[in-house]
């Protein structure tokens, strides 16, 4: 079996100024859901694939058991699912009501790469051992890259204007309204993202980072004054298995993440400065998180697990 490798060398910081986007795993729907182009059986992901899905707490590494204040704000991976499969579930019965066939693949089925838009694991970079003698900077998937079908499934669904007139105009629309829009709005994201930006000018964050720095360089790696861009190094890379130069590479880093204490202390930093945030956004955040609860309710109505 090929495994399809993901490169997330800088997911951290990706995902904490975007949220959760296509490279965590799921994709924003701003309004309108990007049309999905592959058809599968559509059914709900199962045990399988739900055991490989990343979990709300960091098991392993420097950031084992490690959680942010804003993370009580945020939609997790599996809610995410639900919403996305409810959504379909009704896109697909208001297709079939106007004469055409929609069948788009279960979300779920491939699993993200974190649990939410914070990215603990790698939100400082890569912070597992185990991993970076594993895999280096990579991240392994587990499920098999799907074939490109998109043709045969055009043909197959019978797609003209009119498809997407009645997709984009009537269903889409309508599975909005009966479940809600992911990401309508994302303050715990954006704050998320301020968070991890400002805290990396503190004294002990700064501190953290030039002691990193030389611990690279001690180690020969001289041209990564940031943990992120260790990984960016090997981030173009089209091979399937890092390179020996790779694992080294991610070895070290996460060595002098250790002796320099920089997971710890931005964690700190982060934590102190998050908790500020929701005290001055208190409002804001608890109506979204209102606004999430009650799309999320919807949604498992939909699938029948209410």
């Amino acid at each position: 079996m090929t495994k399809k490798w993901i490169r997330s060398a800088v997911l951290a910081a990706s995902c904490s100024a975007l949220a959760l986007t296509a490279a965590c795993g799921t994709q924003h729907a701003q309004g309108q859901q990007t049309v999905k182009t592959r058809s599968e059986a559509g059914s709900l992901p199962d045990a399988t694939s739900r055991a490989k899905w990343p979990t709300a707490r960091v098991e392993s590494g420097l950031a084992a058991g490690m959680r942010l204040p804003l993370e009580d704000y945020m939609v997790s991976y599996p809610d995410e699912v639900d919403v996305e499969n409810a959504k379909d579930k009704v896109k697909t019965a208001c297709m079939a009501r106007l004469g055409f066939t929609f069948a788009p693949p279960a979300s779920g089925t491939t699993p993200a790469l974190s649990y939410d838009g914070m990215n603990m694991e790698r939100r400082y970079g890569i912070t597992d051992a185990k991993t970076a003698q594993t895999y280096g900077y990579q991240v392994a998937a587990a499920a098999e890259e799907p074939a490109d079908d998109t043709a045969a499934e055009e043909a197959k669904e019978g797609r003209t204007d009119k498809w997407y007139d009645a997709l984009e105009n009537t269903c889409i629309p309508e599975a909005n309204k009966k479940v809600g829009i992911l990401y309508e709005t994302d303050i715990a994201g954006d704050l998320a993202a301020e968070s991890l930006e400002a805290t990396k000018s503190s004294l002990k964050v700064q501190a953290a980072l030039s002691s990193w720095s030389a611990c690279m360089a001690r180690k020969s790696y001289k041209n990564f004054p940031e943990p992120l861009q260790a990984g960016e190094a090997f981030a173009e890379s089209t091979a399937t298995q890092p390179s020996e130069s790779e694992i080294d590479t991610a070895v070290a880093d996460v060595d002098c993440k250790e002796s320099s204490g920089l997971v710890k202390n931005w964690f700190s930093a982060e934590t102190s400065r998050q908790t500020q945030q929701i005290d001055d956004h208190k409002a804001e955040l608890e109506a979204e998180k209102a606004r999430n609860a009650k799309m999320i309710e919807a949604a498992r109505a939909v699938l029948g697990q209410n």
